[in-house]
């Protein structure tokens, strides 16, 4: 059984009755938002209820989000390989985060995963909104989901200026990832508390670490995304290079960006003969 010993009912509750606020949405004509609202809703829920269950000296291994859709449920008749192909290999395609968080409903990917994970490891509170948060299945589930949203969100979306991501790219904190794209240099701003003010301020510190200037300038509609390609815990930048069409990796390191050239496997699909490559998803 993968059930959570002790979870808390608040949770229980607060799960149930924001899907059951929602039990007669027509996913496929739902109202403005509707996708956002699933997608915000269940990042903010799940980094709240692992919270707990961290606090709780509970195994972080079995809540870790799928890396990709159990084969098993991958081949199940419900299961819509198609969506899933375009949510992992053509995230562009989606113009906002409602749309995306639409399109996974509205696919049935999310509730035939459900459905399935609830027979294949015989537990039907997986299945079943009410309860399936004191499940550590869910957490399997909507942190993978929550991955796809992440993979949306690191697609190139320039300012005329630059554009900037947050997230951990060298350190164990949040950091900002800035792009100029004046001078095609990269800037990476780490923040600290200022014990000077009164109460504490916050401020970022900024280092120039590379430029980017050989390859062009990254706002040209390349594909382009900001990612943890290679499942380290940091996020690296990939781009498609805008002459030979291979893809490139900008990994910060010691203070600096450092670019090469990699070959990128998507999950969930068996490895080409050859080794060493990189995995997207």
């Amino acid at each position: 059984m993968s059930r959570i010993p002790n979870f808390p009912q608040n949770l229980i509750d607060e799960h149930r009755n924001w899907h059951r606020a929602r039990h007669n949405v027509d996913i496929n004509n739902p109202p403005p938002d509707y996708g956002l609202e699933f997608l915000q809703f269940h990042r903010n829920f799940i980094a709240r209820a692992l919270s707990w269950y961290n606090q709780n000296g509970n195994d972080p291994r079995l809540v870790e989000p799928w890396t990709s859709v159990p084969e098993a449920i991958r081949r199940a008749p419900c299961f819509n390989q198609a969506a899933e192909s375009r949510i992992l290999y053509q995230p562009e395609s989606f113009a906002t985060a409602d749309e995306l968080g639409r399109f996974i409903e509205s696919s049935n990917l999310h509730a035939c995963i459900h459905q399935q994970s609830a027979q294949l490891y015989g537990d039907p509170d997986i299945n079943d909104f009410d309860v399936a948060p004191h499940d550590t299945v869910f957490y399997n589930i909507h942190g993978m989901i929550n991955n796809w949203w992440k993979n949306w969100e690191g697609l190139g979306r320039f300012r005329e200026d630059g554009g900037y991501w947050c997230g951990k790219f060298e350190g164990d904190s949040e950091e900002i990832l800035l792009y100029s794209s004046l001078f095609g240099d990269w800037w990476l701003g780490k923040s600290w508390q200022d014990g000077s003010v009164e109460r504490g301020e916050t401020r970022v510190e900024w280092t120039v670490i590379g430029d980017s200037r050989e390859f062009g300038p990254m706002n040209d509609e390349r594909l382009f995304r900001i990612w943890d390609a290679d499942g380290d815990g940091k996020l690296e930048v990939l781009f498609r290079h805008p002459l030979h069409g291979g893809w490139i990796e900008g990994k910060v390191k010691g203070g600096r960006m450092v670019w090469n050239p990699i070959r990128l496997q998507p999950y969930g699909f068996p490895l080409p003969s050859s080794s060493g490559l990189n995995q997207i998803s």
